[in-house]
This record gives C-alpha cells, structure tokens and sequence, in this order.
C-alpha cells in the first residue's frame, strides 16, 4: 500500500499464469471482507449465514468496480499480463478499502457509544493511497507511460466516485421519497 508501484512490479514479474479463477479470487476476497465487515458493523457477530448473505447483499459494489475497471484496462492487460491477472492485481489494490471496512467492524460507532469521528479521520487513507495504488497498477501491471497512467487513474477515479456518490445519493434521497409516495397511493 505505501509502495505500489514496486509491489507491482514484483507482482507483475512473477509469472502465474491467468486464468477465470484468477480473475475472481481477489474481487471475491473483497466482497467476502465487505460482508463480514458489514455483519460486525451491524449486529456485532459475523455467523456464516449473516456473512453469506450479507455478502451477496452487498455484492454489487465488487461488481460495479468490475464494471468501472473492465473498460480501462481490458486492452492494456491484453498486450502485458492478460485480463485475468489484470483484474486480480487490480483488486490487490483495495487493501487500503479493506482495511478501512475490518476498522469500521471493529469500531463500530454505534455501539458503546464511541464517536464516528475517528472512522471519518480513517477513511482519508484510502482516499489518498487510491490514486497513487491506481496510478502504479496502470504504470506497473498494464506497461502504461507516465502520463497516460495518470490520465487512466483520473479517469476511473473520477468514474468511481461518480458513480458511488450518485448511487449513494438515489439510495439515500430519491428512493425514501418513492417509497413514500407509494405509501400514500
């Protein structure tokens, strides 16, 4: 996470040989950590069951990083390490995400009354450390230059946000209101 751009370059130079269950093993890894993250935050406990389903509750999140990233790096990856491996050391980025939500488990505000604050100052880490692990995966992994790495990671940052504070605004805002609008009818 501190070192992204050699930690890929190791990564890169290792030869594994890509194949589906490449492709899914790190994006699983991070939906599974989602999941039991969420199952902590919310009832304390984490049984398989509530981790299953909390999981695939919560799965779009992996699917729609999949979505933004797919695009961006489809072609690079073609020519340098292949899409399967692409996509697996794409999400060996998410670390700094992982462990915000295992932090977030642990501490869950809510419970014994321990303030929100700390989380919030915690969740600028990933927000800084995700452009630069971005930027090096583009350099590293896809062979990219400097400059159109850059550009690759502004792009889907921007996309990512986009997409997640627009998703979370039509949760948040405008699925309320239809529902209760379709409460009154």
């Amino acid at each position: 996470m501190l070192h992204p751009r050699a930690t890929y370059a190791d990564l890169v130079r290792e030869r594994v040989r890509g194949s589906a269950l490449t492709a899914v093993r790190r994006p699983l890894l991070v939906v599974v950590v989602i999941g039991v993250s969420v199952s902590i935050a919310a009832t304390g406990r984490a049984t398989p069951a509530l981790v299953v389903a909390t999981t695939v509750s919560w799965s779009y999140i992996v699917l729609l990083q999949l979505l933004i990233a797919v695009p961006l790096i489809s072609q690079g990856a073609r020519r340098t390490v292949g899409l399967a491996r692409a996509i697996d050391l794409f999400f060996a980025g998410h670390a700094p995400w992982s462990l915000l939500a295992l932090a977030a488990a642990v501490w869950t505000p809510s419970a014994a009354g321990r303030p929100f604050w700390p989380l919030a100052v915690l969740t600028i880490v990933p927000i800084l450390l995700t452009p630069r692990i971005v930027s090096a995966f583009f350099l590293e992994v896809l062979g990219l230059e400097w400059g159109a790495a850059r550009r690759a990671a502004i792009v889907h940052q921007a996309v990512t946000w986009t997409v997640f504070v627009v998703l979370f605004w039509i949760v948040n805002a405008i699925s309320p209101r239809v529902l209760e609008l379709l409460g009154r009818s």
